[in-house]
């Protein structure tokens, strides 16, 4: 069965936390940190924070400088002057960027190659490249490098994963428990595995099978 990328049970969003699920070249690739520049896309929930996260924190376990920013909270500047300091650097969600702040990744991007420094670039977006709203210019600097897209799994394989992992784990949660998990709660993958961890160790806890009515009161749902 191929799968998505999942986090798993430790909050810290590592590549060693991912079951690969439709994605797999895509994750090697970023683990090995094959390309100087590339660029994820996926939809809300995919896991492509995730991943950004994970690239951030394997690159400070090998003693480089990294920085990982969201474009959807930050203020920041994104301009060379501030980022060339780190060695990674990672930007989540540029399909938020401001006007100034795409002429200033265009610039990042422009510096890093022209001059032929050692950064390396990873960006994201919720659409791909050829749906963003953004300066043609960047665009045709981000197309330039490794373009990938984040496969997100349909319910049947979220339901498929989550059995795999449940019987990793010796989890014991019937089908109709993971489809209400699938339908009552968070989306995001990485978020029910956690759940189904927390509604085990409830039914641990309380000496009892897990239930519909375990699940809404672990939960509050």
């Amino acid at each position: 069965m191929q799968i998505q990328l999942l986090d798993l049970f430790d909050p810290q969003p590592l590549f060693s936390n991912f079951v690969p699920l439709k994605n797999e070249l895509l994750v090697h690739s970023l683990s090995n940190f094959s390309r100087q520049f590339t660029h994820i896309a996926g939809t809300n929930n995919s896991g492509k924070t995730h991943l950004l996260k994970a690239w951030v924190h394997l690159a400070k376990s090998n003693k480089f400088s990294a920085t990982y920013i969201d474009m959807k909270v930050a203020k920041t500047s994104v301009s060379p002057g501030k980022l060339l300091q780190y060695d990674y650097i990672a930007i989540d969600n540029i399909d938020k960027l401001t006007n100034r702040q795409q002429i200033s990744l265009f610039d990042l991007y422009n510096k890093i190659k022209q001059d032929s420094l050692p950064n390396m670039l990873l960006t994201s977006s919720c659409a791909t490249l050829d749906r963003l709203s953004l300066r043609a210019d960047l665009i045709t600097r981000l197309q330039a490098g490794l373009d990938l897209n984040l496969k997100a799994l349909d319910d049947d394989e979220i339901l498929q994963a989550l059995n795999h992992i449940a019987n990793l784990e010796g989890i014991g949660i019937s089908d109709d428990g993971l489809k209400f998990l699938i339908n009552h709660y968070d989306r995001n993958v990485g978020q029910l595995v956690i759940a189904m961890r927390n509604i085990a160790d409830t039914a641990v806890l309380e000496k009892r099978n897990i239930t519909i009515p375990l699940i809404k009161k672990t939960l509050s749902i």
